[in-house]
């Protein structure tokens, strides 16, 4: 991770407590919120920042990142042991699933088998040739040298499942440091679980809410209803919260982008139609989206905050006269995109209705296509809805959202191949088969998805709420946060 990410995570650390006022008690009920529902609590699966959060409160990884960037072994007993190309990890003992199982060496390698053949995220053990058990032991085989295992073990997407299987959807169960009580149609509710790891929660039961009123969140935040907000701590403006409030802010490295379905194959798989959309796009503008957090229009799915290349003045305005060029090249292959057809052209971009930001992202998507002479319709589903119809391709755009776990350009690059559900240039990037300059060039040969902007989350918090932090990745420190004094 980049030292400036590094000192923005550890700058944003708050230290538990004053001086005197002694050590966290535990017990106490807090009421958050998550950036949208959760389509899913399979970590494997998890894209969206809330799907993120979740998976992060009920599964564990080998290893972790502190609010310093460091790695850390977490369900691992000490960092990777690499003798040649062969890794061994041990297991702290004694680990145990929430529903009392123990957790061993073959559920990690159930996992990591698992991992290794999903479309999702198999790229991110593109380079293991191999996996074995050796008594309480895992042992990995690199294809080529990684000295950055550790810290790909560490992303969420790596969390242990009991036998590597998927996680029910309305009783999963893991080792993290919650457990799911019971899912809602607008909250999950989690408790404590007593024998963590790393120790048990303080808070005595946490719920996670969302919503899709804009700002039915912040109105709940300034009546007392909630502990924190991630969406402004007022609804009116001139008013304050009830109670008094503090306030944190993330690096910028969640990535909101538009993405491709199937539902017009030949018009949406080309190229060119594609570029010809990302030229035409008034990208400044996305500057205003959100609530006040910082929002940095991109054109690279690699953050700036993570050394990505900051957004050319020229390319944040609409360039229409190289949306023109694209747009001709594109309808020397697809006739319906000729001039005289596309105005018969309507696309559907799909939207989570639990993020209301991304409806106004979705509607400057469909400004920049009626600037091609295309119509289009905004649809708001379910985030299980959406997810279901990306992955079956049963959609034209969507308005997808990402965080951005690894600083590599390579692995950020990959993860953005492994988003459109290309697994092969994924693991190409991975290995270092796309290296150096070609990667961004591959990267905009394809344009396998348009990044629009990298948000920042930014909490509005109960002042007696604390322990909060963000790591580099725009996650909330959940499982530190306390009530002090106990109420």
């Amino acid at each position: 991770m980049p030292a400036a990410v590094v000192a923005v995570a550890a700058a944003l650390a708050a230290p538990p407590l004053a001086s005197g006022e002694g050590r966290p008690g535990y017990g106490g009920e807090v009421i958050g919120t998550l950036l949208g529902e959760p389509a899913t609590l399979d970590p494997v699966m998890a894209r969206s920042h809330a799907e993120i959060a979740v998976t992060g409160l009920l599964f564990d990884t080998l290893y972790v990142v502190g609010p310093d960037g460091a790695v850390r072994p977490h369900l691992a007993a000490a960092l990777p042991e690499l003798t040649d190309q062969r890794v061994r990890i041990a297991l702290r003992p004694g680990l145990t699933f929430h529903d009392g199982t123990a957790l061993t060496a073959v559920d990690v390698l159930a996992t990591l088998a698992r991992i290794r053949t999903s479309q999702a995220a198999g790229w991110l053990l593109a380079s293991v040739a191999d996996l074995a058990v050796d008594g309480d032991d895992v042992i990995v085989t690199l294809a080529t040298p990684r000295k950055d295992l550790a810290r790909l073990l560490a992303t969420p997407w790596t969390a242990i499942t009991p036998r590597g299987l998927a996680p029910k959807r309305d009783a999963p169960v893991g080792s993290g440091p919650f457990r799911l009580v019971a899912r809602r149609a607008d909250r999950l509710e989690l408790a404590p679980w007593e024998h963590h790891s790393a120790g048990r929660p303080y808070v005595d039961r946490l719920t996670l809410r969302w919503f899709t009123g804009a700002s039915d969140e912040a109105q709940l935040y300034e009546t007392g209803g909630a502990s924190w907000s991630l969406r402004g701590a007022t609804r009116f403006a001139g008013a304050s919260p009830k109670h008094p409030t503090a306030e944190l802010e993330s690096p910028a490295t969640v990535l909101v982008f538009v993405g491709f379905g199937q539902a017009h194959a030949d018009v949406l798989g080309n190229r060119d139609f594609r570029a010809a959309l990302d030229a035409a796009l008034a990208r400044s503008g996305l500057v205003t989206v959100g609530t006040g957090e910082r929002a940095v229009p991109a054109g690279d799915p690699v953050p700036v905050d993570l050394g990505g290349p900051a957004l050319a003045a020229a390319a944040a305005d609409p360039r229409l006269d190289v949306a023109g060029a694209a747009l001709t090249r594109a309808a020397a292959a697809v006739p319906a995109l000729g001039r005289a057809r596309i105005g018969s052209l309507t696309l559907e971009i799909l939207v989570a209705d639990s993020r209301p930001d991304d409806r106004e992202v979705a509607a400057r998507v469909v400004r920049a296509l009626d600037k091609l002479g295309a119509r289009a319709t905004i649809t708001a589903v379910s985030a299980a809805e959406l997810a279901r119809r990306v992955a079956a391709g049963a959609c034209d755009l969507y308005v997808g959202q990402a965080t951005i776990e690894l600083a590599a350009p390579a692995l950020i690059y990959a993860q953005a191949f492994a988003l459109a559900g290309d697994r092969a240039t994924a693991d190409k990037l991975v290995t270092g088969a796309i290296a150096g300059a070609r990667m961004r060039e591959t990267f905009a040969a394809r344009l396998p998805v348009l990044p629009l902007l990298h948000r920042a989350v930014r909490v509005h918090h109960r002042a007696d709420l604390r322990g909060a932090w963000f790591d580099g990745s725009a996650r909330l420190g959940v499982a530190d946060l306390f009530v002090w004094p106990p109420r």
